[in-house]
């Protein structure tokens, strides 16, 4: 291939060279991350030794896959590195500034410890450090051991309780205590309401557990309390049903008008190479255009009334409506043109066009015309009945997929059974 048909061909396609540029920078890519990690050596320190950097201090452990040559022997090996520990002396401060930390830590949504109204966040690890906290408490009443209030045994006069925080890091660790005064959670008047209704439903409760009935409190710190049922979305749930049914009955009658639309064309489609045939051969026998339109339609209503109980067929049902149009003195041509319209289907309104102008040109050769159609109408017809030959063989694969699972449970389920005796 020359050079310009080249420059042609890339400018035609672009997208060859969209991914001819994709491809080189990958290899562009792809060679300078090999060359780099290629023989890549760990840092040296001062002596020149060869090193690896630690994580800090709660990053955890990593595990590096290394290379190494002793000698003539080269082989793999997985490298642990521990993250960094602390020193004696750096474990003392460290314990010494998480303890004055941990008091702000666990505070949650509370200002400060001198009074605690909502949970409070014991944390099990400090950030960033490594350390592990556990905790003990000298009250569980008031607060369990997450650090979750428990309102019923809390009173305003406040409770105090004294967390104590074991700290461990590795194999060292060291104990800090504090206390932190407990109340309520702050409550607004509706909440505090609620909070008052709820103890007398239980005293009423109580009270009337052996009657029949249970009577609701009529006042509340003198105000007096009207009871209704809360509103239930059963209506709205009916109301919400019953419009999408009737949305689904829409659109399935509309589905099922464009079913039905569908399958009369197939219908008339199916009709039309008879139509074509006796037409032609009415024609060729030397009948006019009107004549044989007509026997065809009489025709078709003798034998409806032959098999009483026969189905209409759609397409001659058509021919017999313009049969009565022209006789009651209609256009001929116009009729012609219609029946193709109502039919719907580019076949008919290719006739109806043909022999509507045959009547008003009076152009020669309609004989061959019809016959020509009368081909193209077979082999239309025989396309067609390949093609629901291959629709009807496809439907028919789920019940014989069906059958299939059928036989093999009936093979599978006696063998199963054999092995387990």
């Amino acid at each position: 291939m020359k050079k310009k048909d080249i420059r042609r061909f890339l400018k035609e396609n672009p997208v060859y060279i969209r991914s001819g540029v994709i491809v080189t920078l990958s290899i562009l890519a792809f060679a300078a991350v090999y060359t780099a990690e290629q023989g890549r050596s760990p840092e040296k320190n001062s002596e020149g030794r060869e090193i690896l950097k630690r994580g800090d201090h709660g990053e955890g452990s990593e595990e590096l896959a290394m290379k190494v040559q002793i000698g003539d022997i080269n082989d793999e090996i997985q490298v642990n590195v521990s993250e960094k520990i602390y020193t004696d002396e750096e474990m003392d401060k460290v314990f010494s500034e998480v303890s004055e930390k941990l008091e702000t830590l666990i505070l949650g949504e509370n200002e400060s410890l001198d009074e605690v109204r909502s949970d409070l966040d014991l944390i099990t690890a400090v950030p960033d450090t490594g350390i592990l906290v556990s905790w003990e408490l000298d009250n569980y009443e008031v607060m369990d051991i997450q650090g979750n209030l428990k309102r019923d045994h809390l009173t305003e006069d406040g409770t105090i309780v004294q967390l104590t925080a074991l700290l461990r890091y590795g194999e060292k660790q060291t104990l800090h205590s504090f206390c932190a005064m407990i109340f309520p959670p702050k409550l607004n008047r509706t909440e505090k309401l609620m909070e008052q209704l709820e103890r007398e439903l239980e005293n009423a409760d109580k009270k009337t557990a052996s009657e029949e009935y249970m009577i609701l409190p009529d006042r509340l710190n003198g105000e007096k309390i009207k009871w209704t049922y809360e509103e239930s979305t059963m209506a709205f749930g009916i109301l919400a049903l019953g419009g999408g049914a009737a949305c689904m009955l829409c659109v399935s009658d509309r589905q099922k008008k464009k079913e039905a639309e569908k399958k009369k064309i197939e219908r008339m489609k199916a009709d039309y190479p008879q139509i074509i045939n006796k037409f032609t051969l009415y024609i060729g026998a030397g009948m006019t255009v009107r004549r044989a339109w007509f026997c065809i339609a009489m025709d078709y209503q003798r034998e409806r009334k032959k098999e009483k109980k026969g189905k209409a067929r759609e397409a001659y049902e058509e021919m017999v409506f313009t049969m009565n149009k022209i006789s009651g003195g209609g256009a001929e041509a116009d009729c012609y043109e219609e029946y193709g319209i109502r039919c719907g289907s580019p076949l008919y309104r290719k006739f109806g066009t043909m022999l509507a102008q045959n009547m008003r040109k009076g152009s020669k050769g309609l004989t061959e015309l019809l016959k020509k159609e009368a081909d193209e109408a077979f082999e239309e017809r025989k396309n067609n009945a390949r093609k629901l030959g291959e629709e009807a063989g496809t439907k028919l694969m789920i019940p014989m997929f069906i059958m299939l699972a059928i036989v093999f449970v009936i093979v599978m389920i006696p063998a199963l059974f054999t092995i387990q005796i």
